[in-house]
């Protein structure tokens, strides 16, 4: 309750800007990427793709906003000492979005293996992005967690929070931050870069950023640093990345499992 409050109070607060295209039906994103971490000298490597769709529907309008629907899917694989982790996930999101945010409920579905063990669990909550200004994205998500994490089942939740700073139309400095309970294992993540369209005609945007993150598990602590670069093709109207970033696919980052120090737990002494 005090973290709906929250959204919309901050919803209220930047309902003074305008700064996203008004544009109807359909957008997207294909994505790929990498990402290096090191944990305890080991070295991960893991590497995802997936997709986004959204469609925002031209007459269904509440309290001036416009009813926005999204869906997802992502694989990726994870390799700790040649152990493969594979991952799925699927999700989507339900928003209203107008020139000054987007606001909503998502939910989602991972499901990981390794070794012959799996792990699925689901996530919903409530997600905000709010405008603030012309070259400043803010947003927020939070909510809960529930299913079977090997021995680790129960339930739990997630929150976090972000920021996009557009330093031109085409380049934006990204940061985010999260943190993730279910039953006795926590996980935090940090990450931090920029991002860059390539061109207008050709909507494909570069990243890279810095990584962090804290695996607690079992009564062990672990830290983790690393490294992610990944391909974006933006589909649908736009002539920039802060417009694609705006009227395009949410970036839900709903929350996933450390997987590179869950493996770290389970295959490595003390």
């Amino acid at each position: 309750m005090r973290f709906t409050m929250l959204m919309l109070g901050a919803a209220a607060i930047v309902a003074t800007s305008a700064n996203a295209t008004d544009w109807t039906g359909f957008s997207g994103t294909v994505t790929g990427g990498y990402n290096y971490s090191d944990v305890k000298g080991a070295s991960n490597h893991a590497y995802d793709f997936g997709g986004a769709a959204n469609y925002a529907f031209p007459d269904l309008n509440m309290y001036g906003a416009r009813l926005n629907v999204q869906g997802y899917a992502d694989y990726s694989e994870n390799r700790s000492k040649s152990i493969p982790v594979d991952t799925w996930a699927s999700g989507g999101a339900l928003t209203l979005r107008d020139y000054n945010y987007a606001l909503g409920f998502a939910g989602g579905y991972n499901s990981s293996r390794a070794l012959g063990v799996n792990a699925g669990y689901g996530n919903y909550g409530l997600i905000g992005e709010f405008y603030a200004m012309p070259d400043l994205t803010l947003r927020l998500r939070g909510g809960g967690i529930s299913g079977n994490v090997g021995p680790l089942g129960g339930d739990g939740g997630y929150y976090g929070g972000g920021a996009s700073y557009y330093v031109t139309p085409n380049l934006a400095l990204n940061a985010d931050a999260s943190y993730s309970t279910v039953s006795s294992l926590h996980w935090s993540n940090f990450e931090i870069g920029p991002e860059y369209l390539i061109s207008n005609e050709l909507p494909v945007s570069v990243s890279a950023a810095y990584t962090q993150s804290n695996i607690n598990a079992l009564g062990r602590s672990l830290n983790s640093s690393g490294f992610m670069v990944r391909l974006a093709w933006h589909l649908g109207e736009g002539n920039s990345l802060v417009e694609y970033d705006r009227n395009g696919p949410l970036n839900l980052r709903n929350p996933q499992l450390p997987v590179n120090g869950l493996t770290s737990i389970a295959f490595q002494p003390k």
